[in-house]
């Protein structure tokens, strides 16, 4: 639905994805409140020391440079094939982007969005496309000591992502026995075990959990660091049974576009193949309970189906994550029940997921569209628990997305950029 400047849009979260939908915006002249509750790029640097798959040239977009250098000529970003850790990524792209004058004074940290409703109209409410766009929107926030409060929008722009949302360890993704008692002590993510938490896991029995590229990138730094740190026991359960995943848990790609991504995934089989003893491998192993003994600082953990229960000093789980659906719960939002992310991206993601991931067949923007006029989900959380998003992939969201609101097929800032980003 188209809506002409100056309408505003509200932007939930300032990581990548929202930082540049504030941006694109700005340059067409919307007003634009970008709400975080933490800091600018916060779940970027929780994951900061990890290098990333992809080069800088797909996490940046033209227009963003050509801000960046509009702001200060003597600006000079990555090399477009440099591949950076998370952190070289705030630092040199995504935090002078959030300093930029066309954003930096809309940008509301420490502010968390509680909910999203309209102002008059409930979710059950017989009313039309037509007239549930004419009632703008109404955002609780809550900021630190201050009172809650209300924001109008015309348009809101969900990019809160999935990171802050992980999946627990215990069968068929709900928690395990114990787990929420002792969820604080549990890393979810990927820790930096070669960095600044080495000490919580040299000379440590170590439990990973999971199967994806997280759970790969920790037992291949854990290998690393048992390798030069004696007495580091690493022990590695996956849910996939050893015949689903032919003694490799993860499946191997050949025209993977992401060359580091493709080498993580043979590295971390190799780690895992029949005769390697870096790694106690445990295919089609499941926590039935675990808790935590005070006394011996070690975890007590119990698998289903044996008996005896085992020790390990450290418990990382990295079984994915989901979208938090709470802020538009009074919005026609439909989600997949599959990925529970909004259902036009995730029927995309299922007739193309390989494509879609290696980024070579555009989004629609009519996938976009959720029977909430003017509300849409942008980025990791419209995949929902698809891990497959990639910047170039929300890129397009991105461009799609303003074509549509601003009611021009062929709007394309980022081309239009293309020549002051060099």
């Amino acid at each position: 639905m188209a809506v002409d400047t100056p309408a505003t849009i509200a932007i939930l979260g300032a990581g990548p994805m929202g930082l540049e939908v504030g941006l694109y915006a700005r340059y067409l002249g919307y007003d634009v409140v970008i709400f975080e509750q933490r800091e600018v790029a916060a779940h970027v640097r929780d994951w900061g020391h990890v290098r990333m798959f992809s080069p800088f040239a797909e996490l940046r977009s033209t227009l963003g440079v050509a801000a960046l250098k509009a702001q200060d000529p003597d600006y000079h970003p990555p090399e477009l094939d440099a591949r950076l850790t998370g952190h070289q990524w705030c630092d040199r792209y995504l935090l002078p982007l959030s300093q930029t004058d066309l954003i930096a004074d809309h940008i509301r940290t420490r502010t968390r969005v509680l909910t999203v409703s309209r102002r008059h109209l409930l979710k059950h409410d017989p009313a039309d496309a037509a007239d549930r766009a004419a009632d703008r929107f109404r955002i609780l926030v809550e900021r630190d000591d201050a009172p809650l409060d209300h924001v109008a929008a015309d348009i809101v722009v969900d990019c809160t992502g999935v990171y802050g949302q992980p999946l627990s360890c215990g069968a068929g993704g709900v928690a395990a026995r114990g787990e929420a008692a002792v969820r604080s002590r549990i890393e979810y993510g990927v820790p930096d075990v070669l960095g600044t938490q080495r000490a919580l896991y040299a000379g440590r029995r170590v439990l990973v959990v999971g199967a994806g590229m997280s759970a790969a990138a920790t037992v291949v730094a854990l290998t690393k660091l048992a390798q030069r740190t004696a007495q580091t026991r690493v022990t590695w359960s996956v849910h996939r049974r050893s015949d689903e995943c032919s003694a490799s848990p993860l499946d191997v790609a050949d025209d993977d576009p992401l060359p580091e991504r493709q080498r993580l995934v043979r590295a971390v089989n190799a780690l895992a193949a029949p005769g390697a003893s870096e790694v106690d491998f445990r295919p089609g192993t499941v926590i039935d309970a675990v808790e935590f003994d005070e006394s011996a600082e070690e975890f007590r953990v119990w698998f289903a189906g044996q008996a005896e229960l085992e020790r390990f000093d450290r418990l990382v789980v990295a079984v994915g994550y989901r979208p938090d659906r709470s802020l538009y719960e009074e919005l026609r939002v439909v989600d997949s029940p599959r990925t529970g992310g909004p259902l036009g991206v995730a029927e995309r993601l299922l007739r193309a997921a390989d494509a879609e991931r290696a980024g070579t067949r555009p989004l629609p923007a009519a996938h976009l569209v959720t029977p909430e006029p003017n509300f849409y989900v942008l980025g990791a959380k419209s995949y929902g628990r698809d891990p497959g998003f990639l910047m170039t992939g929300g890129y397009r969201q991105i461009r799609d997305l303003f074509a549509m609101i601003g009611g021009r097929a062929g709007l394309d800032l980022y081309a239009a950029a293309t020549g002051l980003a060099r």
